[in-house]
């Protein structure tokens, strides 16, 4: 019962982490279109005027900022604000799986003793080692989903498993596509609200994916380790 518990706060909590993400965000949007000129305002201009380079360059960024380390919230959040929902979603999706794939690269191949050697002790470590060699569908689906760790540093201690990169990386698209939409129609949310274009859309799809997201997540969660139990 405690367990269920736990699970279902996981599912609420990252759904809170986001809100507070978009509710900073907020406030230091408006800040800088009321008070910085209309930052806001230009900085997605200058995107905007950048035609095929600015999504280009916000993927880079936000692929070698995952491989940092970096949270992926924040930036999916400012996709949304510059290219809208939709194709926020799509530039902020493609970037974080191109930075969890090249982490997961790094670490097989460049510094896996070295990850080894830092995380042996680790608890989540040694379980997911475990799983990977049982469950690797299931490993991947519920580092994603169950977010324990940090985004990027499970990016890193996936490529240590025993899982395959191109289940890896499409279970990551997949896995973290609800959250994304969910954090990029709040940032667009933000950003149209903020500089008078209120968009009913986006508030439409944010509060349907949030809710959705939340109960799928957690009927997901308790699936996949319904399964794991009972094998």
């Amino acid at each position: 019962m405690q367990e269920s518990a736990k699970k279902r706060d996981i599912a609420w909590r990252t759904i809170a982490k986001g809100i507070a993400v978009l509710a900073v965000f907020g406030v230091l949007s408006y800040a800088m279109e009321h008070w910085g000129g209309k930052y806001m305002s230009r900085v997605s201009d200058l995107v905007a005027d950048q035609g095929r380079l600015g999504p280009v360059v916000f993927v880079i960024l936000n692929a070698l900022a995952t491989m940092c380390l970096v949270p992926q919230i924040l930036f999916t959040v400012i996709a949304g604000a510059l290219f809208g929902w939709k194709f926020g979603t799509v530039y902020a999706s493609i970037a974080m799986t191109i930075g969890a794939t090249a982490a997961f690269f790094i670490a097989r191949y460049g510094v896996r003793e070295r990850i080894r050697a830092r995380f042996e002790d680790h608890a989540v470590f040694r379980k997911m080692q475990r799983l990977s060699r049982t469950h690797p569908l299931h490993v991947i689906s519920l580092s994603r989903i169950i977010p324990v760790l940090p985004f990027p540093v499970t990016s890193y201690l996936l490529g240590v498993t025993e899982v395959r990169s191109l289940p890896y990386a499409l279970l990551t698209w997949a896995c973290m596509l609800p959250e994304t939409l969910f954090l990029a129609s709040g940032g667009h949310l933000l950003h149209t609200g903020i500089t008078g274009k209120a968009s009913i859309e986006a508030s439409i799809i944010f509060v349907v994916v949030g809710v959705g997201f939340a109960v799928v997540v957690h009927r997901t969660k308790k699936r996949i380790l319904e399964n794991d139990t009972d094998d």
